[in-house]
């Protein structure tokens, strides 16, 4: 019983996981709308707080966002809004 319960618990934390990965993806495909596979500072401005992190955010400097720099500016959002001590 309890290892099918911690299965349960680990098979819905996954899912929690992939579901909140592929928001990412869908925001990110949103705002590359070339499809080229990177943000540029002009499909950027479609996102405030994008653009204002923008050269935070733009972590080799090479003037466009790929899939894991904007992935790690979203995981930073959700840090911050990630109540105290947990």
């Amino acid at each position: 019983m309890k290892i099918q319960m911690t299965k349960t618990v680990v098979a819905v934390m996954a899912a929690g996981f992939f579901t909140a990965a592929m928001a990412g993806e869908n925001q990110f495909n949103k705002l590359d709308a070339d499809a080229d596979g990177y943000i540029s500072a002009e499909e950027a401005a479609a996102h405030e707080a994008l653009q204002k992190g923008w050269q935070a955010t733009d972590a080799n400097m090479d003037g466009q966002i790929d899939a894991a720099e904007f992935s790690a500016f979203e995981m930073q959002g959700e840090e911050k809004k990630a109540p105290e001590g947990k």
